[in-house]
């Protein structure tokens, strides 16, 4: 990978035949106010429709994009990594080809999130990444129930990795980039796969928050989403436990086989009411709006879109 970087954001997002959503993606960042020296890595990852090809070709039209264009498709993870092989700055921030980041002047009034993480981790090592809550779009709205500050604790115990967290490219590398195995749950095992290398190097994992909702995740129905696929659970799980088994004893306190603590892992997993909850240990109004937009129900017809 690509050893030359400078102070500066690189933003990376794959993109397999999402149509015209890539041109909002990549717009959503070219808008967000920032004195921060950037650039746009649309990785084409094998995409064969025609508007998808012509949208990103447009892309080429903004200010610091980048096209690397992968041969067939190989999947997010590949594109991911393919990103950070390409990247020529410090930080970086993965963002989905449907997904936005938000253009809200109130909610930049204050800076942006890209600007404001970069800022954090720039002047503290020990935060391991910035994360923001996820506002839902198109076909559902509301936050995502995972919508609360994350810490490495909550983390091992499978909450929900935020989407979108800004992170140094060194500690990206340090931790062999994305696992093309993994073919669900990638931010949860990416961000396990980055604390535990971070870990092995005596490193303090304390993970920053800025609130927003910054990242906007777009509910749709054009193509599947990752997230709808069928995959097995503690399958990835024990993927994730398998590399990082140190890790896990030293930060559960467990001292199990790999099978067992991948076991521990997949049922420490939160549902609706305990994220509910921790929502609601931060922020009770939100906690209560969630639970009125969702009808008061932990189970919803949202779940049948992969509403997160």
């Amino acid at each position: 990978m690509n050893e030359e970087s400078a102070p500066g954001l690189s933003v990376i997002v794959p993109c397999h035949n999402s149509g015209n959503f890539i041109m909002e993606a990549v717009k959503s960042v070219v808008q967000q106010p920032m004195s921060l020296t950037r650039e746009i890595i649309v990785v084409d990852d094998g995409s064969n429709d025609p508007e998808t090809l012509t949208s990103i070709d447009a892309c080429r039209e903004f200010p610091g994009v980048r096209v690397v264009r992968l041969p067939d498709n190989r999947g997010a993870q590949a594109g991911r990594n393919a990103g950070l092989d390409a990247a020529r700055y410090d930080y970086v921030l993965p963002l989905d080809s449907d997904d936005r980041l938000t253009i809200d002047p109130a909610l930049l009034a204050d800076g942006s999130y890209p600007e404001r993480a970069v800022q954090i981790l720039a002047s503290s090592p020990q935060i391991a990444f910035v994360h923001t809550y996820s506002q839902m779009f198109g076909d559902f709205h509301g936050l995502t129930i995972s919508a609360y500050p994350c810490h490495e604790q909550l983390m091992v115990r499978k909450h929900h990795a935020p989407m979108s967290i800004i992170y140094r490219r060194t500690d990206a590398l340090a931790a062999g980039g994305y696992d093309q195995r993994i073919r669900k749950w990638q931010d949860w095992a990416f961000a396990i796969d980055l604390l535990a290398a971070r870990h092995r190097r005596s490193t303090t994992n304390e993970i920053g928050c800025i609130v927003g909702p910054f990242h906007e995740y777009r509910v749709h129905a054009r193509f599947p989403r990752l997230s709808t696929a069928k995959v097995d659970e503690l399958e990835t799980v024990q993927l994730a436990v398998d590399k990082n088994l140190d890790y896990f004893h030293a930060v559960l306190g467990e001292d199990g086989s790999a099978a067992d603590v991948a076991a521990l892992v997949y049922a420490s997993k939160p549902d609706r009411l305990t994220d509910l909850l921790h929502m609601a240990a931060v922020d009770l109004d939100q906690a209560l709006t969630l639970a009125r937009q969702r009808h008061a129900a932990l189970t919803s017809p949202a779940d049948t879109l992969g509403v997160p």
